[in-house]
C-alpha cells in the first residue's frame, strides 16, 4: 500500500514539474512553445449594466420572470469577465510567469517532502529526526508558501490590469485565504508530536 502511495506522489510530483516548466516556456515566458495569452478575472459591473436583464412581472399569485414566468432572479454585483491581454508588456509577462510558476512549484516543494516521509516508513522506520524536520519544513510550505501566494495571486491580477488600457474601467479588489495558516499549525503540530515520538524511541533504544 505504501508502495502504490510512493508511485501515485511521484507521478503527481512529474506533472506538477511539467506544469513549473509549462508556464517558464509558454509564450507569456520564454516564448518557445504555446499559444497562451495572459488574463485575469474581472469585474466589469462598472461598465456593464446588467440590472435589467431578467424583467419581472406581477401575475394574479406571484411575481415571475416576464419572459418565461418561472421564478424570478436578479443578476447582481460582482459581474466577472475574462480580460485578455493580446501584447504584454515585459513586466505583464514577468508577473504573470512568476504567478503561473509559483503554484505548481509550491506544490511540487510539498509533495517531494511528503514523498520523502513516505519512502523512509518503506524503507525502514519513519519516526526518525529526518521525517521530523521534513514536516517542519512543509508546514513552512503550506503557511508561508500558501499564504504568500494568495497574495501574489491577488496582487498580479491587480498588477496585470493596473498596466493595461482596462485600468481606469476595471474595479480592482483581492482578499487573503488564510486557510494555508490553518494547515500548516495543523501539520507544525503533528511535527511537534511526531518530533516527540522521535525522541521516545531514541530514549528507549539508549536504554537498551
Amino acid at each position: 500500500m505504501i508502495r502504490i502511495f510512493e508511485v501515485i506522489l511521484a507521478i503527481g510530483m512529474i506533472f506538477m514539474a511539467v506544469g513549473v516548466v509549462g508556464a517558464l516556456v509558454d509564450k507569456p515566458g520564454l516564448d518557445l512553445y504555446g499559444t497562451t495569452q495572459p488574463s485575469v478575472d474581472a469585474d466589469v459591473s462598472s461598465i456593464v449594466d446588467v440590472s435589467g436583464l431578467f424583467p419581472t412581472t406581477q401575475t394574479d399569485d406571484d411575481l415571475v420572470d416576464a419572459a418565461t414566468s418561472q421564478a424570478p432572479v436578479r443578476l447582481g454585483d460582482p459581474v466577472t469577465a475574462q480580460l485578455t491581454f493580446l501584447d504584454p508588456t515585459t513586466s505583464q509577462r514577468v508577473v504573470w510567469v512568476i504567478w503561473n510558476v509559483a503554484e505548481p512549484l509550491l506544490a511540487l516543494i510539498g509533495t517531494w517532502l511528503v514523498f520523502a516521509i513516505v519512502r523512509s516508513s518503506r524503507n525502514g522506520d519513519p519516526f526518525v529526526a529526518a521525517n521530523s524536520r521534513r514536516l517542519w519544513a512543509l508546514a513552512f510550505v503550506i503557511a508561508v508558501g500558501g499564504t504568500s501566494y494568495s497574495m501574489l495571486s491577488g496582487a498580479a491580477e491587480t498588477l496585470l490590469i493596473q498596466r493595461s488600457a482596462a485600468a481606469d474601467q476595471m474595479g480592482m479588489s483581492f482578499t487573503v485565504s488564510f486557510l494555508p495558516i490553518i494547515i500548516g499549525i495543523g501539520v507544525a503540530v503533528l511535527a511537534s508530536v511526531w518530533k516527540v515520538g522521535v525522541d521516545l524511541r531514541d530514549d528507549v533504544d539508549g536504554m537498551i
